[in-house]
């Protein structure tokens, strides 16, 4: 696989109401306040988020595991977002952690088409992700999907669908609370609210799925409205270091 080295400060976050339903309400009402910086903290040997090719598809944004290799998690953005801002927030977790693959949105949100969303179909979703795991020689299996705002919305119903593919979970700033009845056969999430954010969503979804014994947690992001990232490096390596930690103790998949 071929990567090219991307950089790209400043990123802002807009959004786009759609749809009428209750769900999609509710998407509509995400409002991120700014993007994502990349962490400042020297890495050696120095970590870069590149754009990789998809053949038939948008670029994706890799940071890869260890040696070089296919990450083994999913980052998923916000509606009307870019997945490169939050990639970097987290990279130095990512690369301990076996690398994180950030898919960028499949409908534009402007004419410049630099921000966009996703297509509310699990099964495209699904298959773009296999699709991109694929163009750097890896396979879309047993994997750790992380999904902010909409992306959690995507990344829940993932899960659903193939608890086998999607097994972990870790969800940000959910635009409707997480159901355990959609996770019940997840092997375990991570569920993180911003200290600003609408927090009473996400505590609801970690209590929901550990009284239904699903393996769950609730974390908080310090000082964080929605859509932003500060501390990412350390909040995303525990909240990995969580998931871990419960692979290790071995419950069964489903």
């Amino acid at each position: 696989m071929k990567f090219s080295s991307v950089a790209i400060a400043g990123l802002s976050l807009a959004v786009l109401a759609a749809g009428c339903g209750k769900e999609e309400r509710a998407l509509a009402q995400e409002r991120p306040e700014q993007a994502t910086a990349m962490d400042p903290r020297a890495v050696d040997p120095p970590l870069v988020a590149t754009e990789m090719a998809v053949p038939g598809d948008l670029p994706a944004f890799v940071v890869t595991g260890r040696g070089g290799a296919c990450p083994r998690m999913v980052f998923l953005h916000g509606m009307c977002g870019h997945g490169l801002g939050y990639v970097q927030a987290f990279q130095g977790a990512a690369r301990e952690h076996g690398g994180v693959l950030g898919l960028q949105g499949d409908v534009p949100c402007g004419g410049d088409g630099v921000f966009s969303k996703y297509s509310p179909d699990p099964e495209a979703q699904d298959r773009r992700i296999r699709n991109a795991l694929a163009a750097c020689g890896g396979e879309a299996e047993d994997l750790v999907v992380i999904g902010y705002s909409q992306g959690a919305y995507i990344a829940e119903r993932l899960a659903e669908r193939w608890p086998e593919r999607y097994a972990r979970l870790v969800l940000l700033g959910a635009p409707t609370t997480p159901s355990a009845a959609r996770l019940r056969d997840i092997r375990g999430a991570v569920m993180i609210s911003g200290e600003l954010d609408a927090r009473y969503r996400m505590k609801e979804g970690a209590g929901g799925l550990m009284a239904a014994k699903i393996p769950a947690v609730y974390r908080e992001m310090p000082g964080a409205r929605h859509g932003e990232m500060p501390d990412a490096e350390r909040v995303m390596d525990e909240a990995l270091d969580w998931l871990d930690a419960l692979d290790a103790n071995a419950r069964p998949r489903p």
